[in-house]
């Protein structure tokens, strides 16, 4: 594909930010103050390539901030998240204090990434690192290039290219009728297009297999978001306890699995102008 074609596919998505921040602000309470990486580190991927010591490091996307949590404890001398919903900005808040770490480690800036400007901030060139990961910010070229000019170093990205989770797929498939399948090739597609640019790109592509015991009140927010076009009415959400409930061994959770398979990519940014692109 052209450097056009790239683009097209890398914009398939349109979002809407004030959908956005109201469907995180929902998911924030079922949202985990840390990941699970037991079987994959982002940041043992990160530092084959570069330190993270007394790095400066912008998360786009920071969510309940469990990797600006997971940062600081690898050395990360300064993080900064930017995160759309409030809700999700207060649980980061809360994990970074009860983690013991002070304002001179962390800023966190309520916004969409669309309405940061760089040069007010005086972000141009600020981070050693800006890393997106799984964010619906890297659906956008323009939110790409704003944040390869943040950073005078590296930029780092992940996105899911294919998730199995059955106990969603049958549940969807009674409400629609079919299964939706999780997955698209969008993190290959933007390393793609970063190559056509110029930059040198490292990937990592892995499978993360897990059985969960899963809150049915988090089940409920997170699958009354992906089931129904909007978040659910009280009628939808009442058929979607009694379901989950259904399968519950203890009425509080249920056993389910997941297989993710997800990619990780690193992207030196020196030697090249982003506003040239």
């Amino acid at each position: 594909m052209n450097i056009d074609e790239l683009i097209k596919k890398v914009e398939q998505k349109e979002s809407d930010l004030v959908e956005l921040r109201e469907r995180w602000n929902r998911r924030a309470a079922g949202f985990p103050a840390l990941p699970d990486e037991k079987q994959e580190n982002s940041f043992a991927f990160l530092e084959q390539f570069m330190t993270l010591k007394d790095i400066q490091l912008l998360d786009v996307g920071c969510g309940s901030g469990r990797y600006l949590l997971l940062a600081l404890e690898a050395g990360v001398k300064k993080v900064v998240g930017v995160e759309i919903a409030d809700k999700m900005l207060e649980k980061a808040e809360q994990t970074l204090t009860e983690a013991s770490w002070t304002t001179a480690d962390y800023e966190l800036v309520r916004s969409s990434w669309e309405e940061i400007d760089l040069t007010e901030r005086d972000w141009v060139r600020k981070f050693d690192l800006v890393m997106a990961l799984k964010t619906p910010a890297l659906n956008s070229v323009a939110n790409i290039k704003k944040m390869l000019t943040a950073s005078r170093y590296a930029f780092f990205f992940s996105n899911h290219l294919q998730r199995i989770e059955p106990l969603f797929q049958t549940l969807y498939a009674k409400v629609h009728g079919y299964e939706k399948a999780f997955g698209n090739e969008h993190a290959h597609v933007l390393a793609e297009l970063l190559e056509a640019w110029g930059y040198k790109v490292e990937t990592h592509t892995f499978e993360i297999s897990e059985v969960r015991d899963e809150p049915i009140a988090d089940l409920l927010i997170r699958y009354g978001d992906w089931i129904f076009r909007d978040f659910p009415t009280a009628e939808e959400k009442d058929w979607l306890r009694k379901e989950l409930v259904e399968l519950s061994a203890d009425g509080e959770t249920v056993r389910h699995t997941a297989t993710t398979t997800e990619a990780y990519s690193f992207v030196d940014v020196r030697g090249l102008d982003p506003t040239s692109l």
